[in-house]
């Protein structure tokens, strides 16, 4: 189940440790930005960018795109601080809270967001709002994540969110949207333990989906169980991320 305050606490004290671990993250917002040239363009009058975060996606659309207005959106209202430096002329209107339910003013030509979807309670409603919020022939950039995203948490604490196939997501967007991209990837990042990995977790702030505290107990068996299944042969373990890039056009 997702909640929306946890998430806001995990990721609100994530923000000091965030751009330092968020390797796969930082590659996905990478690749994403590389859709933008290939498909639609990269001039644009109006931009939204849900779930900003700590900006590393901004920063990747401001290098390589030009707004002349941007609207940045995030949950956590400590966000604003960082992302507000990489606008040093003039700061973009910054709107704090749950993209689900804020009211956003006035049409946009781009949409985009990076690794974020994932956290939406009601996509399909979700997805139906973004295309309100678009020009016609307007562009909605966006990752999420895929089946199999984080399968060894998974699999040993049977804890996580729900990821949506490629597939429903094709079907929610096609009563609004024209869809010009559609990939998966699988991003397999190594740790010299499991303790690192759920270092990892929290300084990213994907324990939002956590439960209740571990004893010493659950955490050893964890971690012994860990290194048993999920081992890479060369004393590290790994985890899995499986991420979903997606551009669409407004009907």
């Amino acid at each position: 189940m997702i909640e929306t305050e946890r998430i806001r606490n995990c990721f609100t004290r994530a923000l000091s440790s965030y751009d330092k671990n968020a390797d796969a993250q930082h590659r996905i917002s990478r690749k994403l930005i590389s859709l933008l040239p290939r498909y639609t363009g990269t001039h644009y009058d109006r931009a939204l960018e849900i779930g900003c975060g700590t900006g590393g996606f901004t920063s990747c659309l401001k290098s390589s795109c030009r707004i002349r207005d941007w609207t940045l959106n995030d949950l956590c209202e400590v966000c604003k601080k960082p992302v507000n430096k990489l606008f040093p002329e003039q700061f973009p209107t910054f709107i704090i809270g749950d993209a689900e339910q804020i009211t956003f003013a006035g049409k946009f030509d781009l949409i985009a967001s990076a690794s974020v979807f994932q956290w939406i309670k009601q996509p399909e409603t979700f997805y139906r709002k973004l295309a309100g919020l678009l020009v016609p022939q307007g562009t909605l950039l966006f990752s999420t994540f895929a089946p199999g995203n984080l399968y060894e948490i998974r699999e040993l604490t049977n804890r996580g969110l729900d990821y949506p196939p490629a597939t429903k997501i094709q079907e929610w967007l096609s009563s609004d949207f024209r869809l010009l991209h559609c990939e998966e990837e699988e991003i397999v990042l190594t740790f010299t333990g499991p303790l690192d990995v759920l270092r990892h977790l929290k300084a990213t702030g994907v324990t939002a989906t956590g439960g209740n505290t571990w004893t010493r107990g659950m955490q050893e068996e964890f971690c012994n169980r860990y290194t048993l299944l999920f081992s890479t042969g060369k004393k590290q373990v790994k985890l899995t991320y499986r991420p979903l890039y997606m551009l669409a056009i407004k009907k």
